[in-house]
């Protein structure tokens, strides 16, 4: 352990299931912070109400190196329930991370928003417009597959119309 700013620099790891490692790396990206600050934030947020009982570890457990940044009383809290209980400081964090992340609402992916037929006929109209120019101007020697091209084009701004 080191003193930092204020706080213990405290190394140790994450073991979750690839569900909860998966869902805490959507909550990272979606709250644009550090995974240490997170997991640091978490961990000092609950040491005042820290698990009745460790749970066995998830069969398959990623194990994420982290490191905590703690005060000297949550880390004297940490060492006191760590050292009653004999547990290992992983085990108690990745349950304090589980627990969390059990309260958390489940959230899926985020889907890449589909595009609107609006936009799709907006693009389309823009391309079959450079396309027929292209055409028009070249005349004779416009490429084979550009009618072709053109034409379903064509069919598909009149399917997206209707």
């Amino acid at each position: 352990m080191t003193e930092h700013q204020g706080a213990f620099t405290v190394s140790t790891r994450l073991l979750l299931s690839s569900e909860q490692r998966a869902q805490l790396e959507r909550l990272v990206r979606s709250q644009r912070i550090d995974l240490a600050d997170l997991v640091s934030m978490v961990v000092a947020d609950r040491c005042d109400t820290l698990p009745a009982a460790i749970f066995a570890r998830p069969a398959g457990a990623a194990t994420i190196p982290i490191r905590l940044f703690l005060t000297t009383t949550a880390r004297q809290q940490l060492e006191a329930f760590t050292d009653a209980r004999a547990v290992e400081l992983a085990d108690l964090v990745s349950q304090i991370v589980a627990d969390y992340l059990d309260t958390l609402p489940d959230s899926a992916p985020a889907p890449e928003p589909a595009r609107t037929n609006v936009e799709q006929l907006r693009q389309r109209r823009s391309e079959l417009g450079r396309l027929r120019d292209r055409r028009d101007s070249t005349g004779a020697q416009a490429p084979a597959w550009l009618a072709p091209y053109i034409a379903e084009l064509e069919a598909e701004v009149q399917r997206l119309e209707s």
